[in-house]
């Protein structure tokens, strides 16, 4: 794709651009073997999450494109059958997942600075395409939301623990920090916008359905912007030499040991009888 913003692309097309994204860097940062071994599959919360992505950011295309029947219980029904002869699967929600959607989408609607954000002028689902001037490398990113007043972009993320503690280990678990500083790079690249904040709109996917706007911090982008660049260099050294893409397989060699409470005298759940 040629660089620049795209406005109203679907999906599908984007998806389809061979352009490097967000996860293939978030991926290749655990290491090589990661990302060339173990690609990414999706599964019931990322359908759910798509949904709530979709009501939250493009609602007028959730009305007219999801399909929500909480009377069907069973994918292996004949009505979930019929019902996917005519639409595409990964837009239907069924069972308790309906009742799931409606309240992830009442509760993100409860929450004043998130509704604020969505009410600024901007624009959601905006693709964006770009050239690593260091690598050479096609970039691409897709934004839920960037707004033209506010002064970062918006990400929405479910999960299933929104407070911080919680949010925290997904973030560094799912390297959220790389996938901001590679959206802010893309899109100075893009655009020519220099944006130094991102934020994330955790919503749980299940009871009680919090949700809380978080805003990375200034050490946690820097090291997000280190790793995302060593990221795309390893990459390229990937794409030019096949051999490399093992890495990570074989981990070193080292001592192991019980866990650390094992080894505390004071630890004792034995009776003696």
């Amino acid at each position: 794709m040629t660089p620049g913003v795209y406005l109203g692309m679907s999906n599908h097309d984007y998806h389809a651009d061979p352009a490097i994204g967000s996860t293939t860097v978030k991926s290749i940062s655990i290491s090589p073997a990661n990302l060339y071994l173990n690609p990414f599959k999706g599964n019931k919360s990322s359908h759910i999450g798509s949904a709530v992505h979709s009501a939250l950011l493009e609602p007028a295309a959730f009305d007219s494109e999801y399909v929500l029947r909480d009377d069907i219980t069973s994918r292996a029904s004949a009505d979930y059958k019929a019902l996917k002869a005519v639409t595409d699967p990964e837009k239907v929600i069924i069972g308790s997942g309906v009742e799931t959607v409606n309240k992830m989408i009442w509760s993100a609607g409860m929450n004043e600075d998130f509704t604020d954000y969505l009410s600024s002028p901007g624009a959601s689902e905006i693709s964006m395409f770009a050239t690593c001037p260091e690598t050479g490398l096609q970039l691409k990113c897709r934004f839920d939301r960037l707004s033209d007043n506010h002064p970062y972009p918006l990400d929405v993320k479910t999960c299933k623990d929104a407070t911080e503690r919680g949010f925290s280990q997904a973030f560094g678990r799912f390297h959220y920090h790389v996938q901001a500083a590679f959206y802010l790079y893309v899109l100075k690249l893009a655009t020519g916008r220099d944006l130094n904040q991102f934020c994330f709109f955790a919503l749980e996917n299940g009871a009680p359905f919090k949700n809380c706007m978080y805003y990375i911090g200034e050490d946690s982008l820097n090291l997000g912007y280190k790793v995302m660049f060593d990221s795309l260099r390893k990459l390229k050294q990937c794409i030019d030499d096949e051999s490399l893409r093992n890495e990570g397989l074989v981990l070193p060699s080292n001592e192991i040991n019980v866990p650390a409470y094992l080894l505390d005298d004071e630890y004792s759940d034995e009776v003696y009888l």
